[in-house]
């Protein structure tokens, strides 16, 4: 295995010509060979100062965006997710990092403090790496707490480790280096070459006059997005003791900001003392190696991270040993249940309606196959979406596959009608039989009779996301939501449960309860009574 140079930075720029997907482009990109690739590579790694750096140390604070979890589809980078602090210590030479993290919650109301310990073997984190509630079972009940990395998150962060210093590992392992056509973004026109690494396939674009890299980029799936560019645009190079160092990676996806990452301080070959890089034997032992690159979601670690909201499990969708499980919770209603997300099922008198399209296409794919056992015969007919948010609709290409019409709040319809028209070729789930999009939008109120039942879609204004609407089934007299409120756990008193209740008392709708695209199920007099205090 090959002892990584990297980053942990994110940027990207859309990468496609008029009418051809990003992927399709960089496949006739590679087509064309450039001339003497090892010699743009050495060109490069003499500007960055050649062999000079073995270990390095860095400050650093990282401005995160994530388009997937926007207010409005109008303005993708608001809100951000704050501003992380990082101080790195890496050894270059033998692949390893320490990484000290203090990052925000979603809503900036605290602040996460922990460690990771990253090595080509095994990953290894110490402290509060994720929103209260979602460490992993395998965390231990220390004081901090600590776990083992999944296989996934491990591939994701080497990957990104590999980013910054690519051309030194270019250097190393040439054989991985291939020549490409220059590439041209935002009007420049740049040299490049292809390198493929242990955890990806790069593309690196060089400053013609300086010969340091100017972007670096891989292609990735995205919930949202579909096929994708996320690049790392690198800036504001400063000489270090003789070496070359980016003070400023800016990470953009399909052009959207994603990260902005400034360095105020680096320290070349300091003395790092083996223990920082420590795991402890016990950990080590039942550690998991480094995933496939092709079984990665890397923009869904990376991101969610950001938040605190990455689940750090190789099960994906539940905790590790778990598994998801279809519980009915009404007459002729089911949710599922065992993960951090559910979908929630509607049977009528001859189709299904679904709420909630969670995680991506595989979750999808199991959540329908429970669902066609527990009401056999009956074809999807409706998805109905609460809003826009990546982690609640990125298995809805699945359910459109199967001929679902697609359910979404006013003025969102044209957005992801652009969604499920976008290539799906790095999607390792996607729908094997093509589809045309169907989608309707909810003026207000929505709703459908079959056989005497009725399921309705109602609007709602809330401080989450625009375009929102909630699901109610007025013969079981339960309301479906996401986020606003979770079922099943504590209710807080806050503007997004104040708002469920104004919305249902607009309404004039009578629920006994609520299910929840996280959590389970909840009595409505609950939300009632968190709302007046």
């Amino acid at each position: 295995m090959r002892r990584g140079n990297g980053s942990l930075y994110l940027t990207a720029s859309l990468w496609c010509a008029a009418g051809i997907s990003a992927v399709t482009g960089l496949l006739l990109a590679w087509a064309v060979p450039a001339a003497a690739p090892q010699d743009r590579v050495n060109a490069a790694y003499a500007a960055m100062g050649g062999d000079k750096l073995k270990t390095i140390s860095l400050k650093a604070s990282l401005e995160q965006f994530d388009p997937g979890e926007s207010y409005s589809l109008s303005d993708p980078t608001k809100p951000n997710t704050g501003v992380s602090d990082l101080v790195q210590s890496r050894d270059l030479v033998h692949g390893f990092a320490h990484n000290e993290w203090v990052r925000p919650l979603a809503d900036n109301s605290a602040k996460r403090t922990y460690t990771e310990i990253v090595t080509p073997a095994a990953g290894y984190a110490i402290g509060n790496d994720a929103a209260n509630g979602r460490l992993p079972k395998r965390s231990t009940k220390a004081t901090p707490p600590e776990h083992t990395m999944s296989g996934r998150r491990l591939t994701a962060t080497l990957r990104e480790l590999e980013r910054p210093m690519i051309v030194l590992e270019m250097k190393q392992h040439p054989d991985g280096v291939s020549a490409i056509v220059d590439q041209s973004v935002a009007g420049k026109t740049y040299p490049a070459l292809q390198y493929r690494g242990d955890y990806g396939v790069f593309i690196i674009m060089f400053d013609p006059a300086t010969n340091l890299p100017a972007r670096v980029r891989t292609l990735d799936w995205d919930g949202l997005e579909g096929d994708s560019v996320f690049d790392a645009e690198y800036s504001d190079w400063r000489d270090v003791d003789g070496a070359k160092i980016a003070f400023h990676a800016l990470y953009t996806l399909n052009g959207i900001k994603i990260a902005d990452l400034k360095l105020s301080s680096v320290t070349a070959n300091p003395a790092l003392a083996p223990a920082a890089f420590n795991i402890p034997q016990a950990m080590l032992a039942s550690a998991a190696k480094p995933a496939p690159a092709n079984v990665t979601p890397f923009q869904w670690i990376i991101r969610r991270q950001f938040l605190g909201f990455y689940y750090d499990s190789d099960a994906m969708y539940t905790d590790d040993a778990d598994s998801l499980r279809l519980d009915d919770i009404a007459t002729n209603v089911s949710q599922t249940q065992g993960g951090t997300h559910n979908t929630i099922f509607i049977a009528t008198n001859t189709y299904l309606i679904a709420v909630e399209a969670p995680n991506d296409d595989g979750q999808a794919i199991q959540s329908i196959d429970m669902a066609k056992k527990r009401y056999p015969g009956k074809p999807i007919r409706y998805l109905i979406l609460t809003h826009h948010h990546v982690d609640h609709v990125s298995g809805m290409r699945t359910y459109a596959a199967e001929g679902a019409t697609i359910v979404v709040g006013k003025g969102n319809g044209d957005y992801f009608r652009k969604l499920l028209a976008r290539p799906e070729t790095l999607n390792r789930f996607a729908p094997k039989t093509a589809f045309t999009p169907k989608v309707i939008e909810v003026d207000g109120k929505w709703s459908v009779n079959d056989g005497g039942r009725e399921v309705d879609a109602y609007a709602v204004e809330n401080p989450h996301a625009a375009g929102y609407v909630m699901a109610y089934v007025p013969d079981a007299r339960l309301g479906i939501v996401s986020d606003l409120y979770v079922p099943g756990a504590p209710v807080p008193s806050n503007a997004m449960v104040a708002a469920l209740v104004k919305g249902v008392d607009k309404w004039g709708i009578k629920p006994e309860r609520f299910a929840g695209g996280h959590g389970s199920t909840g009595p409505y007099a609950d939300v009632v009574q968190a709302a007046q205090k």
